[in-house]
């Protein structure tokens, strides 16, 4: 990832020219060389890492659908979003990851978020712990916080998300919280998620490449998670909408409060 990055990610980062970018199924829908040709270099690569694998990339699923069944592959299935946050990445912003994850039957077993231009790597596997690394630094384990009490808790959560289904406004109950943090790309949310800068994350929108990377981390450092029906989170489905919290008990209290009778 990070070797990918650095030969057609950050080249570009800040030097797109117009017709480097474009759209897909509408036009805030937009896409760039850097996002199609670091899919290719990570598709080429990771599946060479592990013979017999899938991958399924942002771009490609774009382009063909039917990619998307290979989820239910009893193959393992490599996850790329090459740039996430590509409007940020267009604008300038260091507000942009590399994803990727390794999943198994549907079920995220490894992944990685990279932020190029903070030089700031998040990684982890079942089993094996979830670990931040900035620039060549040490690598420092993360974990979910202790604290579950709502009135002690910070979120990650878009208003006009809840809007727009008809469903309650967080700011309605915005008191039983200590706060909300301003929504941002999927990567970064999770990321200042697993920093510790908040302590759940509502996400009503649940594309596979956006989630199952930081998914896989929060579950292996502790987090509960599941989608707001309580299911367990499905690749296929794009409809359940997610919340990811310190616990079970800190879960169900905040899906009380934010989303009820969901």
């Amino acid at each position: 990832m990070r070797e990918v990055a650095a030969e057609v990610i950050m080249p570009r980062w800040r030097n797109l020219a117009a017709h480097e970018i474009g759209s897909k199924s509408n036009p805030r829908d937009i896409v760039t060389i850097a996002d199609r040709e670091a899919e290719a270099l990570l598709t080429t690569h990771l599946g060479a890492l592990l013979p017999g694998s899938h991958v399924i990339g942002e771009e490609a699923v774009s382009a063909d659908p039917g990619l998307l069944q290979l989820f239910r592959s009893s193959e393992p299935v490599w996850v790329i979003d090459p740039i996430d946050g590509t409007r940020k990445f267009t604008e300038g912003q260091t507000i942009f990851d590399v994803m990727v994850a390794l999943v198994q039957g549907g079920r995220g077993v490894a992944g990685w978020i990279y932020a190029p231009a903070e030089n700031d790597f998040l990684m982890g596997e079942a089993g094996g712990g979830v670990f931040r690394q900035q620039g060549q630094g040490a690598r420092e384990r993360v974990s979910a916080p202790s604290r579950t009490a709502l009135a002690d808790l910070t979120g990650i959560v878009t208003s006009q998300g809840f809007l727009n289904r008809r469903m309650q406004d967080p700011e309605v109950v915005r008191s039983q919280f200590r706060g909300y943090v301003r929504h941002t790309c999927a990567g970064h949310n999770y990321t200042r998620l697993l920093k510790g800068e908040c302590d759940f994350l509502i996400n009503l929108a649940t594309l596979p490449w956006d989630h199952l990377p930081g998914l896989t981390l929060a579950g292996e450092a502790g987090f509960t998670h599941a989608r707001l029906d309580g299911a367990v989170f499905d690749p296929l489905d794009q409809k359940g909408g997610i919340l990811i919290a310190p616990d079970l008990k800190s879960w169900r209290e905040i899906k009380a409060a934010l989303v009820p009778g969901s």
